[in-house]
């Protein structure tokens, strides 16, 4: 099957016209006629009704261009790729997304790495927590977010970047919180919040949370240690209790059933390039980050 038959299909498609595809093509209206004919004979079936008036899709015809316009579409970027690489430049990056809390918690700072840099393509790969590092070791994604206490580098992974996680409180619209515009340490002792660390290890994301109290002399009781943030979101919207969360969750979630308390007090990270142990958020890449073309854009 030629590919230039499925660009004469797509425009016929597009116009639902053979005349106005013929203009689009450059061609006359009798090739265009031809192809499609010719394309129809090659498949087994009719893709467009013709009549006097208006020319429509079969049935069969609307499936196929939509799978076709997503092999253009494919096509295209596979060439761009392959352009790209021969000129020794790779201008796509492979980023994994674990869980829909992480997809909502990094968009911001995806956002404006692609607003800095317009040229680089970013693909999206959703992974899972204990397979993102064999992924990102064989190549199959090229950079993932991540806590200090998951690293798991070698000679191929590095750590590329830290990025600011302001904190709020989420609570669904009926809990006792959720009219406040700012809720208190003390009053967040007082309620059922869900922290996505591990209970009676104190690894580096227990310690934020419980810090934050300790400083102030407050020890929290009312902790429920949720190891998956969706889970917790889960329970939010059950109205089981308040979600300590970025603050640019605000952007993802539904706020009719939502409500993001300010916090008094605030939970933040501070943005620095990561040492050895930081205790941050964290950008990993693969080997190729560490090329010259990457090396001093890479940081989110």
């Amino acid at each position: 099957m030629k590919l230039d038959r499925i660009e004469i299909f797509c425009a016929v498609a597009r116009n639902m016209s053979f005349t106005k595809a013929a203009e689009e093509c450059n061609m006359a209206q009798s090739a265009i006629s031809m192809q499609i004919r010719a394309l129809e004979e090659e498949l087994g079936f009719p893709l467009f009704e013709r009549s006097t008036r208006k020319v429509s899709f079969t049935d069969a015809g609307q499936s196929f261009y939509v799978d076709c316009v997503k092999l253009l579409s494919g096509f295209d970027e596979a060439l761009n790729r392959a352009v790209s690489t021969h000129k020794g430049k790779k201008m796509f990056l492979t980023i994994g997304i674990e869980g829909l809390m992480q997809t909502s918690y990094k968009a911001a700072t995806i956002r404006r790495f692609i607003a800095e840099h317009p040229d680089i393509q970013i693909i999206p790969h959703q992974v899972e927590r204990d397979k993102k590092y064999e992924e990102l070791n064989n190549g199959e994604i090229d950079l993932v977010f991540d806590l200090p206490q998951y690293f798991v580098l070698n000679a191929k992974i590095c750590k590329a970047g830290a990025i600011v996680n302001e904190h709020c409180l989420m609570v669904h619209r009926e809990h006792p919180l959720a009219d406040k515009k700012t809720v208190s340490k003390k009053e967040l002792a007082e309620h059922i919040t869900f922290w996505g660390g591990i209970p009676k290890v104190e690894d580096y994301v227990t310690k934020l949370y419980l810090n934050y109290f300790r400083e102030s002399g407050i020890e929290p009781e009312n902790v429920i240690y949720v190891p998956e943030q969706d889970v917790a979101t889960f329970m939010v919207a059950a109205n089981m209790g308040g979600n300590i969360v970025p603050i640019s969750e605000k952007e993802q979630m539904n706020r009719d059933n939502f409500r993001f308390v300010e916090l008094q007090e605030p939970l933040l990270l501070v943005e620095r390039m990561p040492e050895e142990n930081a205790e941050q958020d964290c950008l990993l890449t693969g080997d190729f980050l560490e090329t010259e073309t990457f090396r001093h854009q890479i940081y989110f």
